[in-house]
């Protein structure tokens, strides 16, 4: 089942096309042409950017943090914090189960938005139409089903889970969210919210934190679903598919907009305390119409890691939101956290490796980015990467599970589940997991 298919027919995966026109002028009637104006010519408008190797990082290991076996995947990015580190994996995995979890995708805008979330023996998946479902880890055998459209209305998509191990966390586009029990699937709240959500909650300190569909940041009791905080929004025209689950200290929550903004408030009471932008610098540049963060924001240490897809990753300081770094590197990934190591898919289909101190990059991998590579069509994806096994993980969108070195970037590994999909890899209990487009979720042992 292990192959690479650099040629495979994958179908092209573009969760938002941006397509801009510049009209050339021409003479008319044979009159002749102004001369051009004098002075250096810039390009207003920036596409194709890279990024490159810093000198300064030339032959520097890539020292990683000891792999740690994690029984359970309890959040959309692993943890609160979404801050990474080295999970174990064996090398190698082989396919140990998958199963049909029903309801795949209708269309491009409904199907599976967020990755699985795993605890106690049992994986959890909110399918493409907000049925939340529990599979048994070691089998895949289904153990509930619970539809979470409120009464009298109809399926909804968007939205994700958390879960404590004993209940599961629900937001999603019905603007509502509701607590389920673990085991059974039994409802124990349901709350109202401001909007629709399109990302997963992220759950911390008996608080379940909940970003709308319009940018409002919400805090919910866990136990009791009752509303402690709201901190308003404000909608935007453009954004991509899915949304960003808050990060969560026991004191801070950051919070990445699809405004582009990066916002800090305390965990406590949702009083702000920094916002910083990660939009477009220049109104011309390739990508400034969507400014959206659809990776998760990291909190790792006293920083805050994050990038948008409008060509900007940044580092802040967690107390004041003061930028440490900022790098022209364009991202729709959650930059993944390994000791000193940021490594972070770009939006030009680049796995690049960062010194998260200084920004600066220890080594760059074009990755494959079009099915036909000549025609430059059948544009892929690539989600992740989690390092997990001594590799960094990627799911590209034609299905194929690719596995690189963090050393270096280069392919080390491919696995090909034949499912597209535009979800990052979990890893749980030396388990990997993968939930394709169509709504199969497998397991990888």
């Amino acid at each position: 089942m292990r192959s690479f298919r650099p040629n495979g027919a994958g179908k092209s995966l573009a969760a938002l096309s941006l397509c801009l026109g510049l009209a050339a002028c021409e003479t008319f009637f044979g009159e002749s042409e102004a001369p051009p104006l004098p002075g250096e010519r810039i390009a207003i408008l920036e596409t194709g950017r890279t990024v490159s190797p810093h000198e300064e990082l030339a032959g520097v290991p890539v020292q990683l943090p000891p792999a740690e076996m994690r029984p359970g995947w309890p959040q959309a990015s692993g943890s609160a914090d979404n801050a990474g580190g080295h999970v174990a994996l064996n090398t190698g995995p082989t396919l140990l189960w998958e199963t049909s979890t029903a309801v795949g995708a209708r269309d491009e805008a409904r199907r599976p938005l967020t990755p699985p979330v795993v605890a106690n023996g049992r994986v959890f998946v909110l399918d493409a139409v907000l049925n939340a479902r529990a599979y048994a880890a070691d089998s895949g055998t289904e153990l509930w089903a619970v539809g979470t459209a409120p009464p009298g209305e109809h399926d909804g998509f968007g939205g994700g889970l958390a879960t404590d191990g004993e209940r599961v966390f629900v937001a999603g586009g019905h603007g509502q969210a509701m607590a389920l029990d673990a085991e059974t699937g039994r409802l124990y709240w349901r709350a109202d919210l401001p909007g629709p959500v399109r990302g997963a909650p992220t759950l911390r300190g008996g608080r379940l934190f909940i970003v709308t569909a319009d940018n409002r940041l919400v805090a919910l009791n866990a136990q009791s679903g009752e509303e402690l905080w709201d901190v308003p929004g404000g909608a935007e025209e453009a954004g991509l598919l899915g949304g960003a689950a808050p990060a969560a200290s026991d004191d801070a929550v950051v919070a990445a907009l699809s405004t582009g903004e990066v916002v800090a408030v305390r965990a406590a009471n949702g009083r702000e305390l920094w916002r910083n932008s990660l939009a477009a610098l220049r109104r011309f540049d390739f990508g400034a119409k969507l400014s959206d963060i659809g990776g998760q924001p990291v909190l790792a240490g006293d920083a805050v890691y994050a990038a948008s897809a409008s060509g900007r990753a940044a580092a802040f300081a967690l107390r004041t939101g003061n930028r440490i770094w900022e790098r022209r590197v364009g991202s729709t990934e959650t930059p993944w956290i390994a000791g000193n190591w940021l490594f972070l898919v770009t939006t030009e289909a680049e796995l690049a490796a960062m010194d998260r101190r200084q920004g600066l990059v220890r080594w760059v991998k074009a990755l494959q980015r079009f099915e036909d590579p000549e025609e430059r069509s059948g544009e892929y994806r690539y989600a992740g990467p989690v390092l997990a096994g001594e590799n960094l993980v990627l799911i590209r969108s034609d299905g194929q599970i690719r596995f690189h070195s963090p050393e270096t970037g280069e392919a080390v590994l491919g696995i090909d589940t034949g499912d597209e999909t535009i979800l990052p890899p979990v890893v749980a209990d030396t388990t990997l997991y993968s939930l394709s487009n169509d709504g199969t979720l497998r397991a990888f042992r």
